[in-house]
């Protein structure tokens, strides 16, 4: 990890709602989550819970799932 990616990481963990998700989806493993399913784990709201994911998908801490099919 370059130094740019270290402190945009950082950057994206140095709020409390998003450290919890980071640890969160760490002990959920590579199965990972649904975001309506990190929200309701966490009591955010999703909407706020998706602003959340987005920080943390441009420091390249989390990535999008796969969607089930219905």
């Amino acid at each position: 990890m370059d130094t740019l990616d270290a402190v945009g990481a950082l950057g994206a963990l140095a709020q409390e709602s998003r450290l919890k998700v980071f640890r969160l989806l760490i002990r959920t493993g590579p199965t990972g989550m649904a975001a309506g399913d990190i929200a309701r784990a966490l009591d955010v709201p999703a909407n706020t819970m998706s602003s959340h994911l987005a920080i943390l998908s441009r420091a390249k801490l989390v990535t999008p799932g796969k969607k089930a099919a219905r």
